[in-house]
């Protein structure tokens, strides 16, 4: 009898352990792109996204933000199959992202304890895709982004 509960406690160390290591990877994956993206120093750039969501299952609008100096300057929609852009109100900047906001996003989730999937580029590090699940007993509440590019500015206006 006590050999079982010194196995049943060894066993259960050994599960803990594991699943403690999972979110230091997953830190680890964030903080290498993040190191990533730091290295490139980009002061300016602009990057476009596609969010996926219940009323843009299949073509998203494409969003655009233009980010200087590490804050949002301008945003622009621009619709599945159109080539016309749509600016967002300066007034509305708020609710975009720059790429360290993606970043925070993504550790704030994972600080959390939700489900969090991100690729990141290669190169430069920023998130490629960031998928996250805030409760999944709720549909609709997923964030689903998808980045399109990252492209350097002209330094200035």
């Amino acid at each position: 009898m006590c050999s079982r509960n010194v196995a049943a406690l060894r066993s259960a160390a050994a599960c803990a352990a594991a699943f403690a290591i999972l979110p230091v990877l997953a830190d680890a994956e964030l903080d290498g792109a993040r190191a990533r993206w730091q290295t490139a120093a980009l002061g300016a750039y602009e990057y476009g996204y596609h969010k996926y969501c219940e009323c843009h299952r299949e073509s998203p609008p494409e969003t655009i933000v233009s980010v200087r100096d590490g804050k949002v300057v301008r945003v622009r929609h621009r619709p599945a199959g159109s080539e016309v852009e749509v600016p967002a109100a300066d007034k509305n900047f708020d609710y975009y992202w720059t790429v360290d906001g993606l970043f925070r996003l993504i550790a704030s989730a994972l600080e959390r304890g939700v489900e969090v999937r991100a690729m990141y580029d290669g190169a430069q590090g920023f998130p490629r895709e960031v998928y996250i699940d805030y409760d999944a007993d709720f549909i609709g509440d997923e964030l689903d982004l998808r980045l399109t590019a990252v492209t350097p500015l002209p330094e200035g206006r």
